[in-house]
């Protein structure tokens, strides 16, 4: 398996698509990503970016992963759902391919189209934590993410708390981050749904448009 390192904050990311393109850890765009590699090296293969840039290392990984799961707790926890829930459609195909989607006539048609295309990896456990079961398109241009959070039972965390914590960052998010510029441009409110690990709902981050214009 080949791992790309992040610049900034040292975590080998396991490179599976050409279309990674944010840390996994630090959600920080990947300095040395593919994409950017491809720009400067048009006749290159992404054979070629793997054999140059990745690595099969795993000693320094297996190291990197025994500190962090040392500190693993409610924070952790948070920091990869904010992640998954932004950046998973655009690490899987790239902000190309996405722009490419909103530029068709029907919007709600193209959320349908995006959510097809998420589906056929799913369900798949985006950490040791979270599981991305699923994507809906929904009427009104509305696109959901649901979520399930294995480790947990409802009544095991304060997951008011939790919803409390994440929606004022995810909300920033939105406004701010580059890669959440589709979403903007064409007002489309992003839910986020998360429930435990026997499948009872836990809460509802909805992002509407006059949430983050």
């Amino acid at each position: 398996m080949d791992y790309l390192k992040c610049t900034n904050c040292g975590h080998f990311n396991e490179v599976k698509t050409e279309y990674l393109t944010f840390c996994k850890n630090c959600n920080k765009v990947l300095k040395n990503n593919f994409s950017d590699w491809k720009k400067a090296n048009p006749n290159k293969s992404f054979d070629d970016f793997k054999q140059l840039l990745c690595t099969t290392n795993t000693s320094e990984k297996s190291n990197e992963n025994s500190k962090t799961k040392k500190s693993r707790g409610l924070k952790y926890w948070v920091g990869f759902t904010i992640a998954l829930a932004l950046f998973y459609v655009i690490g899987q195909f790239g902000g190309d391919k996405i722009t490419s989607y909103f530029r068709k006539p029907s919007i709600d048609k193209n959320l349908m189209e995006i959510a097809s295309e998420l589906n056929k990896t799913c369900p798949v456990m985006v950490d040791s934590l979270t599981r991305l079961d699923n994507t809906v398109a929904l009427p009104n241009k509305v696109f959901q993410y649901n979520y399930s959070l294995i480790p947990a039972t409802k009544g095991s965390i304060d997951f008011e708390g939790l919803k409390a914590y994440l929606t004022p960052r995810i909300l920033n998010d939105v406004k701010t981050n580059p890669g959440m510029k589709y979403v903007r441009d064409n007002k489309v409110t992003v839910n986020y749904s998360y429930k435990d690990m026997n499948g009872e709902f836990l809460f509802l981050i909805s992002v509407k448009p006059e949430d983050y214009q």
